[in-house]
């Protein structure tokens, strides 16, 4: 069976979600801290909070997906056209930073 090709495995994008913990930690989606998001991770699984009374368990791989819809959700509910509108008075989720990710 020397013909069999290995794929490549997803890239792991739960890591680059993960903002300030407080009480879990604060969601972050296309490099903004989505307000009112908070996820946990649970060993393959990870739990999305919203505004501390609905949560849902997903598998890790289909975080991101389930994270950036609720992110959207809360955004248009809002009023935004997207998580990075800036059509109010403030952005509807301020752009976040990972102090690991800054170039020395």
């Amino acid at each position: 069976m020397g013909d069999v090709t290995s794929l490549p495995q997803p890239p792991d994008l739960v890591a680059s979600m993960i903002g300030p913990r407080s009480v879990g930690y604060q969601a972050i989606i296309e490099g903004r801290a989505i307000p009112g998001l908070t996820l946990y991770e649970e060993g393959e699984d990870v739990s999305l909070v919203l505004d501390n009374r609905l949560s849902i368990t997903v598998p890790r791989d289909m975080a991101h997906q389930v994270a950036w819809f609720a992110a959207t959700a809360l955004a248009l509910g809002q009023g935004y056209s997207h998580i990075g509108g800036q059509t109010k008075d403030r952005p509807f989720a301020p752009k976040a930073f990972h102090l690991g990710a800054v170039p020395e």
